[in-house]
């Protein structure tokens, strides 16, 4: 199976400081936890760039595979803030 890479557009959609952090927090936090990125780099990657525009959206890092009926609610609760319960709980993030 192969996936789309992400592209540009995809990636415009946060700012490259908000994107570097995300790579250094994701891959940081990976080897400091003992937990799993994806071993296909492009959903991992898809997955930075969700954090990084929730960062410029709420202020947090809120998981993007979850859908938040209002995000800026959730932000104030962190459950699904990166590193979420269920990566944390599992030791792998989608």
């Amino acid at each position: 199976m192969t996936l789309e890479q992400p592209s540009d557009a995809d990636r415009a959609q946060a700012s490259e400081a908000n994107l570097a952090k995300m790579w250094k927090f994701v891959e940081n936090f990976s080897q400091k936890s003992g937990t799993f990125l994806h071993p296909q780099r492009e959903i991992t990657e898809f997955l930075v760039i969700g954090l990084a525009k929730h960062i410029e959206e709420v202020g947090r890092p809120l998981c993007p595979c979850n859908f938040y009926v209002d995000k800026a609610e959730e932000a104030k609760r962190s459950t699904w803030s990166c590193p979420c319960e269920e990566m944390q709980k599992w030791k792998y993030c989608h």
